[in-house]
């Protein structure tokens, strides 16, 4: 049984965001068990990748050269030189915003509005903006009206929460960051967003339960 006070502490969407190593799917799948166990029905939704409209494009980029991939020790490394042609990389912008729109009317806002649970979005608004920053060079696309538009899909009252942690830790668990030429610049972005008002950020460079613990203050599951 869910106690009244537990239904208003608790956001109906939870968004956790970071740059791949930091530690957001472990922060998301903590506070899906902890939800579960306090009796709150919880649906995770990652949502990377969630290229539809967008996928015509990149098809033709790959043909036109404007997608390529390298690959060093072993490990293989795609990159997005869409700075390359400004009609690209606007209509790159274009097609990404239309595919995060269609992800917040067909998986987001039916949950939101069919049942009464808690949804845990891994990798979302934020996520998607610094890939496509990344790809197009716009290093202030976060600043402009199109970039805004992107931040107004968030649900209203959507809890944010980015994972931060220190650069040396980050390409330990993701080691793949050591030879990709876009890894400095997508950590900067990161950590320009972690200043942002709304978004509570959460430090991942000690303990696990120290992580875990500012999670779920931040979730409203404890104080």
């Amino acid at each position: 049984m869910i106690d009244t006070h537990s239904r208003q502490s608790i956001p109906r969407v939870i968004y956790v965001m970071g740059i791949d190593g930091s530690g957001k799917s472990t922060v998301s799948e903590h506070l899906a068990k902890k939800l579960r166990e306090q009796g709150f029905k919880v649906h995770v939704e990652w949502l990377r990748f969630n290229h539809v409209l967008s996928k015509p494009l990149l098809g033709l980029c790959r043909l036109i050269g404007l997608t390529r991939y390298e690959t060093h020790d072993g490990i293989r490394v795609g990159y997005h030189d869409f700075h390359r042609s400004r009609v690209i990389s606007w209509l790159f912008v274009l097609f990404q915003y239309l595919d995060t729109l269609r992800v917040k009317y067909l998986k987001i806002m039916p949950r939101i509005r069919n049942d009464s649970s808690v949804l845990i979005l891994d990798r979302y608004v934020y996520d998607i903006l610094v890939d496509v920053m990344v790809d197009t060079g716009m290093d202030t696309l976060h600043e402009s009206r199109i970039g805004q538009a992107f931040l107004r899909l968030l649900p209203l009252g959507s809890r944010l929460i980015l994972v931060n942690r220190d650069l040396d830790k980050v390409l330990e668990a993701r080691p793949e960051g050591r030879v990709d030429q876009n890894f400095i610049k997508r950590y900067q972005h990161y950590q320009a967003i972690s200043s942002r008002a709304n978004v509570h950020t959460i430090d991942n460079n000690g303990q696990l339960s120290n992580l875990l613990r500012q999670a779920e203050i931040h979730a409203g599951l404890s104080q």
